[in-house]
């Protein structure tokens, strides 16, 4: 895979009215933020997922001055607060809070476009509305407190409330159309601190079992799939056969590929993705076999590696998600089946609800299950201190096991932390937002 880097550098300038921090993404694909409590770590990861995935409304009540980013084809993206208030002085408070203003710049500084994420002549409208109303009082520009519901309003609420229907402007979410080209093939994921439970209104559930039952997912769809590529190459094997349109093997490599194919279906069958095969699946002597019969043979061959082939991506990564469990859940193993996806049994044989295991340990489970399973190539991956309730064996092991999985799925990773242990010995990658910053300049 290669080694770009999508996003080369951000910078942000007066986080909480008081840090400057500049990031600079390394070009092996993980870069390590560092940084006591309270610095902004978590912003920073907040600030990339909400441009890329164009929530400009949550991206603007992170409280920043200015935020540049450098991409990888050294497009530059310009988000300034658009103040128009009468005290604009640098330390002003006001500014963190004031519309965004965007715009995207070409490698040789020209400007491409810009985008304000309020329509300005409707704040404008919004704004000459809210004064003549005394109980509509301004938390920040475009947003009002209003007294007499006790809820917040917007622009756009102002607009539909008192502007007749022909001078209301449609809510939608400004996008710029040469953003959308540059983002199109970069997927953005936050894996953040809430791990362990996913609310769904008043119910929560566990987030180690629904990795279980995505599991479930997974080995139901390369199952079928498995199925229909059976069907179809069984159903016209006799006519291949007769066509004899297919690569002939000797009888040595005949031999040779069906050892193989044992061995993977075995390897398979361990890790619960293929039923166990009772017996000899093969011919133990197939020198011995007359010409037709290897002729059959070979083509019979191909046509069980190609069945197969259909697990090949999804055992690399159960197996991955096994070898690096292995060593970290004490006296226990982890299972993967058909029928439960997930599970864990003692070293006494007994069977150990999911739910029943430390929160490192589902940490652990959910934090590599994440990784290997619900990340898309091409990724950049926001990781949120992932030495929560870690060992710190386990911490000083995660950066070399992030390795091994990128290595395997191709993606870029961002890791906000405070835990020396995450960084050990990886000094090369790590980025230290511990400074506060005395200028503004980019």
């Amino acid at each position: 895979m290669g080694e770009s880097v999508k996003i080369k550098e951000i910078f942000i300038s007066r986080l909480y009215g008081i840090y400057n921090h500049r990031v600079s993404l390394r070009d092996g694909g993980i870069t390590i933020i560092h940084g006591a409590n309270g610095v902004g770590k978590t912003a920073v990861l907040k600030c990339l997922k909400y441009l890329l995935e164009w929530d400009i409304d949550a991206l603007a009540n992170i409280p920043f001055r200015t935020m540049h980013i450098a991409l990888a084809s050294d497009v530059k993206v310009s988000i300034s607060r658009n103040s128009n208030s009468e005290h604009s002085e640098k330390n002003d408070q006001s500014l963190l809070n004031a519309p965004l203003e965007i715009s995207f710049f070409n490698p040789d500084g020209s400007h491409i476009d810009t985008i304000s994420s309020i329509d300005p002549e409707l704040l404008s409208v919004a704004k000459a509305m809210a004064a003549s109303r005394p109980w509509l009082r301004e938390i920040r520009p475009g947003l009002w407190f209003d007294e007499n519901s006790g809820e917040p309003v917007d622009v756009w609420d102002l607009s539909h409330k008192f502007l007749p229907a022909k001078n209301r402007k449609r809510k939608a979410k400004t996008r710029s159309a040469f953003f959308e080209k540059v983002r199109r093939e970069l997927n953005v994921k936050l894996v953040d601190t809430y791990r362990l439970a996913v609310r769904n209104g008043e119910n929560s559930r566990l987030t180690v079992d629904l990795c279980a039952a995505d599991m479930i997912g997974q080995i139901e769809a390369v199952s079928a799939e498995y199925a229909k590529r059976s069907q179809t190459l069984d159903q016209s094997f006799p006519h291949r056969l007769i066509a004899g349109d297919h690569e002939f093997l000797s009888a040595d490599l005949v031999s040779e590929r069906l050892k193989n194919l044992e061995a993977y279906q075995n390897w398979l069958s361990a890790l619960g993705l293929l039923a166990t095969i009772e017996g000899p699946s093969f011919p133990s002597d197939v020198k011995s076999l007359s010409a037709g019969k290897i002729e059959t043979m070979s083509l019979f061959v191909q046509d069980s590696e190609s069945k197969l082939s259909v697990f090949s991506a999804l055992a690399q990564k159960c197996f991955m998600l096994s070898d690096l469990l292995r060593v970290k859940l004490a006296h226990k193993r982890l299972m993967i089946t058909k029928e439960r996806g997930l599970s864990i049994v003692s070293e006494a044989g007994g069977s150990i609800p999911l739910s029943s295991l430390s929160s490192g340990e589902q940490h652990e489970i959910v934090m590599m299950y994440e990784l290997l399973f619900k990340t898309t190539p091409n990724s950049l991956l926001l990781i949120d201190e992932p030495e929560i309730s870690l060992h710190v064996k386990w911490q000083k092991s995660f950066i070399q096991d992030l390795k091994r999985i990128r290595d395997l799925i191709g993606f870029d990773a961002l890791i906000a932390t405070h835990s020396p242990f995450i960084v050990g010995d990886f000094y090369e990658l790590m980025e230290s937002l511990d400074e506060i910053g005395d200028h503004d300049d980019y």
